[in-house]
């Protein structure tokens, strides 16, 4: 027989930090415009959300995207939210295990907190060759990886879960994946990570606000997954610490 299923309560967001979006403008497949971002922002903060980390693609597809880059648009648009938003944001990056990855660690990476903590992604089809040495040697460097949205590669399984989780990756989930978002597969997933006890954060990964505000009502939880959930929360405050 199965349990009860609930809606996130309606202050669920009070205090809290998204640790993984894609709100500066014009830099990626996230918003396109400085006026979207604007807009977006103002209605998180209306959910209660107080401080983001922004996190833009760094991979092959954006060769502009780096650390010098980035940075500067960041501060202006930094400056534009502060006109109108008392959201805190702090810039961050999520960084596609490929090509391109040692070439970001020898310019440093924008971290999740002040130190060490570094936002990965691989491809969703497969886990590429070299991706292990690669987060081996990082991590050597005092660097921890943390994976996005475990849950969405279509390669995964349990198996490669436990593995990770036994080379101390940390694992971040994709909030709107409990509602479906990305799929039955990816919802699954996320909920057997999320009841497993497994993940250590989670993001919106938000790429525009339409698609938030639709799957956000259609979440329904265990109480026990709510209480998982609200310690991720609790989590991603520390990052800012």
């Amino acid at each position: 027989m199965f349990g009860f299923r609930y809606r996130l309560p309606n202050d669920f967001f009070q205090g809290a930090v998204d640790v993984h979006c894609h709100l500066l403008p014009g830099v990626d497949d996230g918003f396109s415009t400085t006026e979207k971002s604007l807009h977006a922002l103002k209605k998180l903060e209306e959910r209660g959300i107080q401080k983001m980390i922004l996190t833009p693609h760094f991979m092959k597809d954006y060769p502009d995207n780096n650390r010098e880059n980035i940075t500067a648009k960041f501060a202006v648009f930094k400056a534009e939210v502060a006109k109108v938003s008392k959201i805190e944001l702090r810039l961050g990056a999520e960084y596609m295990l490929d090509a391109c990855f040692m070439n970001h660690f020898k310019q440093g990476f924008l971290a999740l907190d002040a130190k060490d903590q570094v936002l990965c992604e691989t491809s969703y089809m497969m886990y590429e060759p070299g991706i292990t040495e690669m987060l081996y040697d990082v991590m050597c460097e005092g660097i921890q990886p943390v994976i996005a949205h475990p849950e969405r590669y279509e390669y995964a399984v349990k198996d490669n879960y436990l593995r990770w989780r036994d080379k101390r990756y940390k694992f971040q989930l994709n909030l709107l994946s409990l509602a479906g978002a990305y799929g039955k597969p990816a919802m699954a997933k996320a909920h057997y990570l999320l009841k497993e006890g497994m993940y250590d954060y989670v993001g919106s990964d938000m790429h525009g606000l339409g698609n938030f505000e639709h799957f956000l009502p259609e979440i329904r939880l265990s109480s026990k997954n709510i209480e998982r959930l609200e310690q991720l929360i609790e989590n991603n405050k520390k990052l800012f610490d």
